[in-house]
């Protein structure tokens, strides 16, 4: 068995923000030869469960929020890095002196700031809604002790980011990623799509030399670094172009489908 990992926004995704049929037949007919196909994406997990429905993936592990959790087929928690209560509440404190927007995804709830504009997108990004309780009643409450955010989303201004941005470059304990001028993702340091994927992989017993994964950024380079086969999109950017071993056309292309269709056509028994 050979297991596939695929990144979303820039990779997987078509035109319209969702799976084209020719890459729905291409991961129906990979599953059906009896090979995995999970997603790795910096996405909260029911919004991975939005695309699997799509290609009757349910019951398949998920890399979720970058590797800081990752799901067993039956919902289990496998390997999960939250981000620590004390950064958790700077960042929170940050925001709203600053006035940025802070979404605070921990496991499969999704904290928002309120009721505005930046909430309205990544929920129609995301196909997620956010729980009634916002991101500071979150935290206020104490909830961000006992179930710490697995990822939080500053959005705003980039003035307002840049000034994050620099504010949490003394601590140790978080990485931030810029995915948009106006968009900073935070993690735990420590997390990564690559631990993410490994953590899946020892669970399934698949060798490294049997690991395929797609990707096109920056934290994409992770898991190309400790699969066996690192594939990059033609609308990657430069870095995961030069990390990967192969370059399939674009997202908007179906690349995936591509590779996949032609990998299955030499790889039939």
């Amino acid at each position: 068995m050979a297991l596939f990992f695929s990144d979303i926004d820039g990779t997987l995704l078509s035109a319209q923000r969702t799976l084209s049929p020719r890459t729905i037949e291409a991961i129906r007919a990979l599953r059906a030869a009896g090979h995995q196909f999970v997603l790795c994406s910096s996405r909260p997990p029911e919004s991975m469960r939005v695309l699997e429905r799509l290609y009757g993936g349910l019951g398949s592990p998920l890399v979720a929020y970058n590797g800081g959790l990752v799901l067993s087929g039956s919902g289990e928690v496998q390997h999960s890095v939250p981000i620590a209560p004390s950064d958790a509440r700077f960042i929170a404190e940050h925001c709203e002196a600053a006035g940025l927007h802070a979404s605070f995804f921990a496991g499969e709830h999704w904290y928002a700031w309120g009721e505005d504009t930046w909430m309205e997108r990544e929920r129609t990004h995301t196909w997620v809604h956010p729980e009634p309780r916002s991101t500071l009643e979150f935290v206020a409450s104490g909830a961000v002790d006992a179930t710490p955010p697995h990822k939080v989303m500053c959005m705003g201004d980039p003035a307002l980011v840049d000034a994050l941005e620099a504010a949490l470059a003394g601590r140790l304990g978080v990485v931030s990623y810029r995915s948009k001028d106006t968009y900073l993702e935070i993690a735990n340091a420590d997390c990564s799509k690559g631990t993410g994927l490994l953590a899946v992989a020892e669970q399934l017993g698949v060798g490294r030399e049997d690991l395929y994964y797609f990707g096109d950024n920056y934290n994409d380079l992770p898991a190309f670094e400790v699969v066996g086969h690192p594939i990059a999109v033609a609308n990657a950017r430069s870095e995961a172009l030069a990390a990967a071993r192969v370059v399939i056309p674009s997202n908007t292309d179906d690349g995936v489908a591509v590779f996949v269709e032609e990998w299955l056509a030499e790889n039939a028994a």
